[in-house]
């Protein structure tokens, strides 16, 4: 297995309800055409830089998008791509 960055220990070690539930509070920073994937979460489609960043009570700054789409997708996220749904 690969190693764990320590920063997102947090988010891997949680399940994917608990991370929808620990977001049923919040609201998506922004919406920007800059971001591309996203994920719906509680009905509310947040990027996915964000879903974990605030888990893991980090900046988005500190994420690649990189990062975000692989640990997004290893818990079971269906991951949106903007524009993808409109074609």
């Amino acid at each position: 297995m690969p190693k764990v960055n320590p920063k997102f220990e947090k988010f891997i070690n949680m399940s994917k309800e608990e991370i929808e539930e620990y977001l049923k509070d919040f609201k998506p920073y922004f919406e920007s055409k800059r971001h591309k994937y996203f994920v719906n979460i509680n009905g509310i489609m947040f990027p996915i830089v964000q879903v974990v960043a605030l888990v893991c009570g980090l900046s988005p700054l500190e994420i690649s998008s990189g990062q975000a789409y692989s640990l997004v997708k290893r818990k079971g996220f269906e991951i949106i791509e903007r524009g993808k749904e409109e074609e």
